[in-house]
């Protein structure tokens, strides 16, 4: 064995990086205290976490043959945990971390890259508590370069043990295969992904399966591409402990640029889904044309035809729609115009019964009245789980639902482990309308502004008109009308935005809600910077004449008080006031970090608090970090 001028180790089979040293020390103390009608918990808990890690790379035999690079970290922990009516805990543990990747042949048509994780991971936010998760990742890719077919295999196996904040073990099976084939007329490709999952969260054991396919080819009728034939294939299943589901797409579009301000589309669609004693089929049709007058005026116009069947249900629709946008420079910004008209007759087949919906699609945001698509909801059979149902989300802690009317209202939990934003997945039954007849004409029309890159106007308006035709008369025909006005102000250090929206529905909950919200940014000095963010709103629900307000504020401070050290200060504070719900959230942290040649260190302080009113519920968590880091090179 050698030594090489840069201190690596070589001989002629083999080389050897010099290795990179760096070590880790924190110590964590937390406290959380739960309260409510029918909980009273305090926990507190230190922890002392060391850790080494140790890197290096180099290639066996051959840089074209093998390249690799290795990370151990071994890490100790102690933690002691004081439990609400409990004795003191004391808890020693050992994780050799480590991070291994390894790539033969990469020059070759053929690539196989391996790789294996093992790691510790401490997850927290500014305002959120602070968890540990523990996991194991492997896998490998093989990548075949074939000119005629290229093609990616890949497998990944991944567990995780999360405790605190939010405890779950989750273990994962990922299988994906990539192939394309390319030619100058044709371009194929394949993509399929199958997963299997087990998750347990408090206490709950979910077990998922899905399997998803997609072959799609682009065939240019012409060189140029001005004719272009896309079809589709999709293959989908997914089961878990709660359902099970199936489906399968197929789809021709011919896309054709007759001239440059004139082209066409011409599509046709079939999809069919199967769920346990459910199953829908549906078949679609339609074509369109889009014209530009001088690069200002866009015209737009479709027609589309329908027909689908399902258990218990059926019917078909045919329509059209013309739309028209305007846009033109004018003086300091620019102007634009849109116009749309909708008609459309549906026609039914359906006797009043219990209908399945097994994918409906949402996203939950504070503030929002969020309603199935639906009336006449079974409760009972409400699931709700994230958008590819691997996680089956506990109502009442993760999500609640409310009856408006005859429709149903869904909202996540202050304490639940739904994101604010995030976007979920709803399967229900409900008890539908007897068969009838309708058609429907809808208008919308909008006007915005764009003046001095910096001040935005919009202005939309929608109305659309159920008219009974024959059949069953129901209950209500749908008449809703929707009318929205937004603007926002750009201007040096602030960002000012103001909402207002209107509805009346028939075919859904009819709210008025309005918003208002400030961003200001301030550089006090070369080294001080501070931001201020407010947010003010109201929700009325017209139905039950019920005003729903919320507003909250967040701060952030960051000083950079000599070269080597800084300080970083965040406040937050956010109120919901409403008959159904009433929650109050407040957060705050401090941080000091700095930096002395290679070693560097923070001391963090982090607090939560959260309120449910409705239920009694409050939390507070507290967390001091303290860490200090070197490292070598």
């Amino acid at each position: 064995m050698g030594m090489t001028e840069n201190k690596a180790y070589a001989e002629r089979q083999y080389y050897i990086e010099r290795p990179r040293l760096e070590l880790d020390l924190s110590c964590n103390l937390e406290s959380e205290d739960r309260a409510g009608p029918f909980i009273a918990t305090k926990y507190l808990s230190h922890a002392l976490n060391e850790r080494l890690d140790i890197e290096t790379k180099g290639w066996v035999y051959h840089p074209a043959v093998l390249l690799y690079s290795l990370r151990l970290s071994p890490e100790w922990q102690q933690t002691i945990e004081k439990p609400d009516a409990g004795r003191e805990t004391t808890k020693k543990s050992f994780l050799l971390g480590y991070s291994i990747d390894m790539t033969f042949l990469r020059y070759k048509p053929y690539t196989l890259n391996l790789f294996g994780r093992r790691n510790r991971s401490v997850l927290t936010n500014s305002f959120g508590g602070r968890s540990e998760a523990e996991g194991d990742t492997y896998g490998a890719t093989l990548t075949l370069k074939y000119k005629a077919l290229p093609a990616t295999l890949a497998y990944v196996h991944a567990t995780s043990d999360q405790t605190g904040f939010f405890e779950s073990k989750e273990s994962r099976d990922d299988i994906r295969l990539y192939m394309r084939h390319k030619e100058k007329s044709n371009d194929t490709s394949l993509n399929a992904t199958y997963a299997a999952q087990e998750r347990t969260t408090l206490g709950t054991a979910v077990r998922a399966k899905s399997l998803s396919s997609g072959l799609q080819n682009i065939y240019r009728i012409t060189p140029d591409d001005k004719i272009l034939l896309n079809s589709g294939l999709l293959y989908r299943r997914s089961e878990s402990d709660f359902f099970s589901a199936s489906g399968v797409s197929l789809s021709e579009s011919l896309n054709w640029i007759y001239t440059k301000n004139f082209s066409a589309n011409y599509n046709i669609n079939y999809s069919m889904e199967r769920s346990g004693d459910f199953h829908s089929d549906s078949k679609s049709a339609g074509a369109g044309l889009s014209h530009s007058l001088y690069e200002n005026l866009a015209t737009t116009a479709s027609v589309s035809a329908s027909d689908s069947r399902s258990t218990g249900a059926g019917g078909s629709s045919y329509g059209g729609n013309l739309n028209f946008d305007y846009r033109r420079s004018i003086p300091y910004g620019m102007l634009y115009i849109n116009i749309g008209h909708d008609y459309r007759v549906t026609n039914r087949s359906v006797s009043e019964a219990f209908l399945q919906v097994i994918d409906e699609s949402h996203v939950l945001n504070t503030g929002d009245v969020t309603s199935l698509n639906n009336q006449n909801v079974d409760l009972s059979s409400i699931v709700v789980t994230n958008a590819d149902h691997t996680i089956v989300y506990i109502k009442d802690m993760d999500y609640t639902v409310e009856t408006i009317g005859t429709f149903v209202r869904l909202s996540r939990t202050s304490f639940g482990a739904i994101a604010d934003g995030a976007g979920v997945s709803a399967r229900y039954t409900y008890l539908s309308n007897p068969a009838f007849d309708s058609s429907i004409f809808g208008r919308s029309y909008g006007v915005g502004l764009n003046l001095w890159s910096a001040l935005r106007i919009n202005y939309r308006y929608s109305h659309s008109q159920e008219n009974f035709l024959s059949g069953i008369p129901p209950d209500a025909l749908g008449n809703d009308t929707t009318q929205t006005v937004d603007t926002e102000l750009e201007w040096k250090w602030s960002a000012t935005m103001l909402l207002y929206e209107d509805s009346e529905r028939t075919s859904g909950v009819s709210v008025s809600r309005w918003l208002a919200d400030e961003n200001l940014k301030f550089r006090l000095r070369d080294n001080l910077f501070l931001g201020i963010s407010g947010n003010y709103g109201e929700t009325k629900l017209k139905d039950r004449n019920e005003t729903e307000k919320f507003y909250g504020f967040r701060s952030n401070l960051q000083w950079r008080f000599s070269r080597w050290a800084g300080l970083r200060l965040e406040g937050s504070y956010s109120r919901v006031n409403g008959i159904s719900k009433m929650t109050v959230d407040k957060g705050g942290s401090a941080l000091v970090e700095w930096f002395y040649g290679i070693w560097n260190g923070d001391v963090s302080y982090r607090f939560v608090n959260q309120d449910d009113l409705n239920s009694g519920q409050s939390l507070d968590r507290h967390s001091i970090l303290f860490r200090v880091k070197r490292a070598i090179f």
